[in-house]
């Protein structure tokens, strides 16, 4: 037992630590203090940001869907028999004959 109590610490009377220690040991705890409030307001605006991406993500690819759905009905509306048609119906319009057609020169 003699050799464990070689490694004991001094105990330190009160007076020893002295009257700064109040004061300093209030900054570090408030200091402390904020920055666990800092974390967890990081914390939360990381989430947050985290959030707006993802629905931003969904927005692009909700948008990309239309886009897709868009150029599919371009190309159905521009197609060549559709205008043929179209044309033939409502303006009666037809393909000349090779005898009807009339070559201007300049």
């Amino acid at each position: 037992m003699a050799g464990f109590n070689r490694w004991r610490l001094p105990k330190l009377p009160s007076a020893a630590l002295g009257a700064w220690s109040v004061p300093v040991l209030a900054v570090l705890l408030a200091m402390m203090i904020l920055s666990a409030l800092a974390v967890i307001y990081s914390a939360y605006y990381h989430r947050q940001l985290f959030n707006d991406y993802q629905q931003q993500l969904q927005g692009r690819d909700r948008l990309q869907v239309e886009w897709g759905q868009l150029l599919l009905e371009q190309s159905a509306l521009a197609a060549h028999s559709r205008i043929e048609r179209a044309v033939t119906k409502k303006l009666d319009m037809y393909v000349p004959a090779p005898d009807e057609i009339v070559v201007v020169k300049p």
